[in-house]
């Protein structure tokens, strides 16, 4: 009995002993999990805002590059280093990375980022002037969307990428309720270029600049363009080979267009200081041989840019519903409609792509109840390709965006 009671005494001292080994064990190890998270956090928490530190520079001054080297900061030292790095394009864009580094008690963390320069491109919607526009019940913009201008909501417009303003928000009732699902900023100044100057340089290089006729232009599907200039015949030239570097510029004339696109072009129409000139017309759809919304990747990109207006014409092709694939830039006006009011309903404006104007134009005219009473509904999507690729010379903001972020 006095054995088997020895035996059990030592049993439970040995499993005592154990317990509290491995409990002594489990705490060093919580301890030093504890110590390793605290380390690793403070090392990751001084990269980021580094790289927001850098971050911060090359918004505010495009042409900066923040370069700071073992930085003493936090109890760890940080570095960032910013150099230029090709982009894909045409032309191919100086893209600027950002590398920050740091290093606290010896955990090392890095962050990339690459900036590129901002196009308008980007932008689902972009407007100088809102004038009277109501954003207003049924309203939805699919993609970014800036006003320089004061936005006025009435009801409960959706709208599904960020929205930025430079003069703030109105209610009008007061008790609109606009969905911000992409977020909402005020206070931000985008301007307009002052002109298409770069374009115009980009089509004298190497692309292709034609002045003083109004031209007629058909997109093929077979990568062609027909061509009719002033008063000289019909002629069908590749378009990659007529534009070399995808910038075609027809200045202080008019251009009408419609046609199936497929390549990398943009089509400015300058008016060269005259008011009768800079115009562009769609005398029927213009869309893309390789449709973006289909499961095949699409590298169809089509600007069209006018100095004037943007025109959708009254004619029998666009009677029934007119499709646009393109991104438009409108720089004194806007996108709008020949004969808007004239009483006749034709149908819808199928928009992919995203519009720039410095004011919104009329494309048709309501009713009491809402309903279209002339002209054509609105159906606009983004063509969310565009936030990364632009056409080929497309305007640009004067700012940068981040491309990517990463982390290691």
């Amino acid at each position: 009995m006095g054995r088997t009671s020895l035996l059990m005494v030592m049993g439970y001292s040995v499993a005592l002993i154990l317990m509290g080994f491995n409990l002594s064990r489990v705490s060093t190890m919580a301890y030093e999990n504890a110590i390793e998270y605290n380390n690793r956090s403070v090392s990751h928490n001084l990269v980021t805002g580094f790289a927001n530190m850098g971050s911060q520079a090359i918004y505010t001054t495009p042409n900066a590059f923040p370069k700071w080297t073992n930085v003493s900061l936090g109890g760890g030292t940080v570095s960032l280093n910013t150099v230029t790095v090709p982009g894909y394009g045409t032309p191919p864009p100086q893209n600027v990375q950002l590398t920050a580094t740091s290093n606290y008690k010896g955990y090392l963390d890095t962050v990339i980022i690459v900036w590129g320069v901002s196009s308008f491109g980007r932008f689902a919607y972009y407007s100088a002037v809102e004038g009277s526009i109501n954003w207003a019940n049924k309203d939805t913009v699919y993609g970014p969307f800036h006003t320089q201008d004061k936005m006025t909501v009435n009801g409960s417009p959706v709208f599904w990428g960020k929205v930025t303003n430079k003069l703030g928000l109105k209610k009008s009732p007061a008790s609109s309720t606009p969905q911000f699902l992409g977020g909402y900023q005020t206070g931000i100044n985008i301007q307009m270029p002052s002109d298409f100057n770069p374009l115009k340089n980009a089509a004298l290089s190497n692309g292709r600049y034609i002045h003083g006729k109004d031209v007629s232009i058909t997109f093929n599907p077979d990568s062609t363009m027909t061509l009719k200039i002033g008063a000289k015949p019909d002629t069908i030239v590749k378009i990659n080979t007529y534009v070399p570097n995808g910038a075609l510029v027809i200045d202080t004339a008019n251009v009408r267009i419609k046609g199936k696109f497929t390549g990398e072009l943009t089509l400015s129409v300058q008016s060269g200081g005259s008011s009768s000139k800079g115009k562009m017309y769609l005398d029927s759809s213009v869309a893309y041989v390789h449709n973006p919304l289909d499961t095949i990747p699409s590298n169809d990109y089509l600007g069209l840019c006018a100095a004037d207006s943007i025109v959708i014409t009254n004619n029998y092709n666009n009677k029934t519903n007119v499709t646009i694939q393109a991104a438009l830039f409108s720089l004194n006006k806007g996108l709008g409609v020949e004969q808007y009011d004239n009483g006749v309903v034709r149908g819808r404006i199928n928009l992919l792509g995203g519009i720039s104007q410095y004011q919104r134009a009329a494309v048709g005219t309501l009713d009491g109840s809402g309903n279209i009473n002339s002209g054509f509904s609105k159906s606009y999507y983004y063509d969310n390709r565009l936030l990364v690729h632009s056409p080929p010379y497309y305007p640009t903001t004067g700012s940068f965006q981040i491309l990517s972020w990463y982390q290691q």
